[in-house]
């Protein structure tokens, strides 16, 4: 296994201790908390198809790549914008 393939696999272990864990960047209200726990985990789990994809297609491996990159902007947004609504309502309680 090369050193890409490993760091895949850890990354893929990390994000399913992360979806069991209970300390969530975004608390697991029903739904919106468990977007940061899909997204975080498919996007890891494309990566160990990226990695792993022996002699794949080209078209595949793009589209891959890109499904991934989609993942991990989407869980960034989601975060950013739990911060912001966290943000707004500790300033209206104050």
């Amino acid at each position: 296994m090369t050193r890409k393939q490993i760091t895949s696999l850890i990354l893929l272990a990390a994000s399913i201790i992360y979806d069991v864990i209970p300390a969530d960047f975004i608390p697991d209200i029903p739904f919106i908390g468990w977007l940061d726990d899909m997204l975080i985990t498919s996007s890891a789990a494309i990566n160990c198809l990226q990695q792993f994809g022996i002699n794949a297609n080209g078209k595949v491996e793009r589209l891959l790549k890109w499904l991934k990159w989609t993942c991990i902007l989407l869980a960034v947004i989601i975060v950013l914008i739990a911060i912001l609504l966290a943000g707004t309502i500790v300033s209206m309680v104050r």
